[in-house]
């Protein structure tokens, strides 16, 4: 299964992290049984087929949740498997939501445009994952998202 990474921030760290090389421009590696691809381009997201699994690497604003708390949102089996990952890091995450719903017991991350892509990705059925942190992310911080995305990715 090919697998599509996507980062808002630098995405330096998850080349190195993740042990990707240059092919024609492209950057990709393997990870498990995925054929990993990193994206320069969040437009590209928008026409990922079914065959895909996404993992976007993002920036929370300030908000009211803890510094070094990673906030996630994404498919039910990735956010298991993004929590198992987590248990064995002893790292809290939050689950969150992207949309504007009106839930005063969840945090809200206003990104609409994700919003858009992840209600397009669910509706085909493509396994995604979004992974958050507070700026700055700092080396500590990539390498625990960089963490995470490997164990994820290994399952």
């Amino acid at each position: 299964m090919k697998s599509i990474l996507y980062s808002e921030v630098d995405s330096e760290f998850l080349i190195h992290g993740l042990g990707l090389h240059e092919e024609k421009g492209i950057f990709s590696g393997k990870i498990g049984r995925y054929e990993i691809e990193l994206s320069t381009s969040f437009d590209s997201l928008k026409g990922i087929e079914d065959n895909a699994l996404i993992v976007y690497i993002g920036v929370a604003e300030a908000g009211p949740y803890r510094e070094g708390d990673i906030l996630m949102v994404g498919s039910d089996e990735l956010l298991d498997s993004t929590f198992r990952a987590m248990d064995e890091m002893e790292q809290r995450g939050v689950v969150v939501s992207l949309g504007d719903e009106e839930d005063n017991h969840q945090v809200h991350l206003h990104k609409e445009d994700l919003y858009e892509m992840t209600l397009a990705w669910k509706e085909k059925k493509v396994p995604y994952l979004c992974l958050f942190m507070g700026e700055p992310i700092d080396a500590e911080a990539q390498a625990k998202l960089v963490t995470i995305a490997r164990k994820v990715l290994s399952e």
